[in-house]
């Protein structure tokens, strides 16, 4: 048993190096470092994460299974585009889930605590007073999940992720700021009409409320940006030196 662990012990860290990576780079999109089109060259992100070409190869293939980087022969990685189209199948999947849900909770309104998600979007309101951009775009994102993580059914639930988590990168690639300003009056007022029985003004504040936004983002297209990916990455506090994996 004890030559066993060693072997868990660096499987256990090759992780947490490939999730500090992945996190870094999904986070550079949010914070738009990153824009869409945008080359991830290897030699200058090896040096910034101190890892070898195949531990961010391996986050490569994740990243791209995630829908956030694109690999192109003879190109590359690049932080992934996404067309007109694919935003608008991404939030008509989103409208058909949502719509349904709230429809769903304010017809059992006196059998539901909707006070955890109020304090979530007061949470939201200062984040966005604050300017944090990132921090807001995933209290957004959870707001979403938490109410359909209400209706307690967790195969809605476990799809909306993935559709909220696609929705959160193409906020954070296309979205200008300004735009969101609005963002957590309508979601308390999608949890005011819950919360009064109103099913009718309910799933009509989220078919708007996710229209807006699927407008918004088809219309923000931005130019590739030139970048330093040793500038942007070099300075975290987390780096693997001499990574063998």
């Amino acid at each position: 048993m004890s030559s066993n662990a060693p072997k868990q012990d660096t499987e256990i860290c090759n992780d947490d190096i490939d999730q500090h990576v992945y996190n870094a780079i999904v986070d550079a999109i949010l914070n738009r470092q990153l824009k869409p089109g945008t080359r991830l060259i290897e030699a200058p992100l090896c040096k910034a994460f101190g890892v070898t070409r195949g531990v961010l190869r391996r986050v490569f293939v994740r990243l791209a299974h995630d829908k956030v980087i694109e690999i192109q022969p003879n190109r590359g990685a690049l932080i992934a585009t996404y067309s007109l189209e694919e935003t608008k199948e991404i939030f008509e999947a989103r409208s058909m889930l949502e719509i349904e849900t709230v429809k769903k909770l304010a017809r059992k309104a006196r059998c539901i605590d909707l006070n955890p998600l109020r304090h979530l979007v007061n949470q939201e309101a200062e984040v966005r007073k604050s300017g944090y951009w990132k921090e807001w775009i995933k209290l957004s994102g959870e707001f979403h999940i938490r109410l359909s993580e209400v209706n307690q059914n967790s195969i809605v639930t476990n799809y909306l992720q993935t559709l909220i988590a696609r929705t959160s990168l193409l906020i954070g690639m296309y979205e200008i700021p300004k735009h969101n300003n609005c963002s957590v009056e309508e979601h308390k007022a999608i949890l005011d009409a819950i919360e009064k029985g109103d099913d009718k003004l309910a799933t009509s504040l989220m078919e708007e409320h996710l229209e807006d936004y699927a407008n918004i983002l088809m219309d923000e297209h931005p130019q590739t940006n030139n970048v330093n990916l040793t500038d942007i990455f070099n300075n975290l506090d987390f780096q693997v030196k001499n990574s063998k994996k």
